[in-house]
């Protein structure tokens, strides 16, 4: 597999893992849907810390596909702020992540209304609900 495929599943998999991982501790920790500024501070710093854990472990560096040039110093960090934001974005995709099973509210659907003319002109209304 080629280099740049095998990064891209690899920054993939590791934000789906620290997105289930702190859905998970979220779920624990019954931390209510919208948690104060303390909660989402330690939720933060558990994806922090899991994203550092890839990036060192899986030598994940994204700068350095793009260019063979670039310092460490900078390759890791924001190797590290891709990995993390990655996750938030992943959670976003799966439908939040987390919710205990409990299902998104449905938008209020208007009826569908059908109208029959027969050929005497007659008009026929119909209403339909939607499910």
């Amino acid at each position: 597999m080629d280099d740049t495929a095998r990064l891209l599943v690899t920054v993939l998999l590791a934000a789906f893992v620290i997105e289930r991982v702190v859905a998970a501790v979220a779920f624990f920790l019954k931390t209510p849907k919208s948690p104060d500024h303390k909660g989402k501070l330690q939720l933060f710093a558990i994806a922090a810390v899991l994203g550092a854990l890839a990036v060192w472990l899986a030598h994940i560096r994204i700068l350095e596909r793009l260019n063979n040039q670039v310092s460490p110093w900078i390759d890791y960090p924001l190797s590290w702020l891709v990995l993390v934001a990655g996750a938030d974005r992943i959670r976003d995709f799966l439908g939040g992540g987390g919710g205990g099973g409990a299902e998104a509210a449905k938008p209020d659907l208007p009826p569908i209304q059908i109208n029959i003319i027969d050929k005497d002109g007659h008009l026929t209304r119909d209403e339909v609900q939607p499910r």
